[in-house]
C-alpha cells in the first residue's frame, strides 16, 4: 500500500500542475487578447491623429473598452479605427507562428493550437453581423460599427473575414506541420509532463498582464472629451431631431425624414450624455430594423459624433431612442439632405 501511494502520488500531482498551467495559460490568453484588442483601438485612433480617453482591459470589467475623440477623421479613418481592434491580434498571432518553431512540446503545441482556434473564431461575427437581418438586432460592436460607417456592402465584410479565417486556417495548419504534427502530439501528451517551474511561469506572466491592464486603465482613466470642444464638426444646418434628457428612462422618436433612393446618411451629435444602456434603431419603410447605435451601462461623452450610412427601402424612415437611463443632449442630422 506505501508503495502504491508513492507511486500515485507524484503522478497525481503532476496532473494538478498540468491542469493549473492549462488554467492559468488560458487566462494568460485572454488578457492577451483583451489587452491587443483595445490597444488596436486606441493605436489606430492614435495613428489618425485622435486621442485616446479611455482604455479598460482589465478582465474583470463590465465593459472592456477603448473611448477615443477622432475629431475631423474621415469615414475611411473610423472605419480603420473600428477594425484595428480584431486586425492587431490577428497580425500578432501571425507573428508568434512565424517566430516560434514548428515543433514543440505537446503541451505548449496543444495551446498554441487552441489559440489559433480562439483568434480564427473570432472573425466569425465578421461573417454574420453585417448582414442587415443580423445587424438589427445586434449589439453596436465593431463589426456594426465598421459595416455602418465604411459603406462596404455586407457581402464585403463577410467575404473579406471568411478569407482570413480560411486563409489564416490553412496557412496555420502547414506552418505547425499539419497531421503529421497532430499525430505526434497526441503521442507524446500523456507523457509530457508540465514542470513546476511553468506553472510559476505561467502564474507570473498571468500577474504582469493584468498589472499592465490595471496601468493602462489608470493611465487613460476615461476623462470625458470637453464640451466646447470645437474640433469635432458638425452640420451647420437645423437638426432633424434634437432632445435633451434629464435623467431616467427614455423611449422616443428622435427623427424621420425620407430616403427617395434608398441611401440614408446621418449624422449623430452628443453633447455631455451619461447613462446607458442606449440603443439608436433606424425603422425603413418596409419595417426594417438597422442599429445604428448601441452603448452599455455607464457610458459618458463630453461631445461627440456619430455617421452612419444606411442602404435602407426607398420611402420614408424613422429613427427611435430607447435607454434605461439617460441625460444629455442627442441630435440627429440627415446630412443626404444638407441644403
Amino acid at each position: 500500500m506505501h508503495a502504491l501511494r508513492t507511486a500515485t502520488t507524484p503522478r497525481f500531482a503532476g496532473h494538478l500542475a498540468t491542469i493549473a498551467w492549462l488554467l492559468l495559460a488560458t487566462l494568460a490568453f485572454v488578457q492577451v487578447y483583451l489587452l491587443l484588442h483595445e490597444a488596436g483601438h486606441a493605436l489606430a485612433a492614435w495613428s489618425v491623429g485622435g486621442t485616446v480617453r479611455t482604455l479598460d482591459a482589465r478582465p474583470w470589467s463590465e465593459r472592456a473598452h477603448a473611448a477615443y475623440d477622432l475629431p475631423g477623421v474621415t469615414d475611411a479613418a473610423r472605419a480603420f479605427v473600428t477594425a484595428a481592434g480584431t486586425l492587431l491580434p490577428y497580425a500578432a498571432w501571425v507573428l508568434v507562428l512565424l517566430a516560434l518553431p514548428r515543433r514543440l512540446p505537446a503541451a505548449y503545441a496543444w495551446l498554441r493550437l487552441t489559440a489559433s482556434f480562439g483568434i480564427l473564431v473570432g472573425l466569425v461575427p465578421w461573417m454574420v453581423l453585417p448582414w442587415p437581418t443580423f445587424r438589427a438586432s445586434a449589439p453596436g460592436d465593431d463589426v456594426v460599427r465598421f459595416t455602418l460607417t465604411s459603406g462596404w456592402p455586407p457581402a464585403a465584410v463577410a467575404a473579406l473575414a471568411a478569407a482570413l479565417m480560411l486563409g489564416g486556417a490553412a496557412w496555420a495548419w502547414w506552418r505547425v506541420g499539419g497531421r503529421t504534427e497532430l499525430a505526434v502530439m497526441r503521442r507524446t501528451a500523456a507523457a509530457s509532463a508540465v514542470p513546476a517551474r511553468a506553472v510559476v511561469a505561467a502564474a507570473l506572466l498571468v500577474v504582469a498582464l493584468v498589472a499592465l491592464a490595471v496601468g493602462l486603465r489608470a493611465a487613460f482613466p476615461g476623462a470625458a472629451a470637453a464640451p466646447g470642444d470645437d474640433a469635432i464638426v458638425l452640420p451647420q444646418h437645423a437638426p432633424l431631431g434634437d432632445r435633451t434628457f434629464a435623467g431616467g428612462p427614455a423611449d422616443v422618436l428622435l427623427a424621420e425624414g425620407n430616403a427617395p433612393d434608398g441611401t440614408l446618411s446621418l449624422v449623430l451629435g452628443f453633447d455631455d450624455v451619461a447613462g446607458g444602456p442606449l440603443q439608436l434603431q433606424v425603422v425603413d419603410a418596409l419595417g426594417a430594423v438597422y442599429s445604428v447605435g448601441s452603448f452599455g451601462p455607464g457610458t459618458t461623452m463630453g461631445r461627440a459624433t456619430s455617421r452612419p450610412r444606411l442602404t435602407v427601402a426607398p420611402g420614408p424612415w424613422s429613427l427611435h431612442l430607447s435607454a434605461e437611463d439617460l441625460e444629455g443632449r442627442v441630435r440627429v442630422w440627415d446630412v443626404g439632405d444638407a441644403p
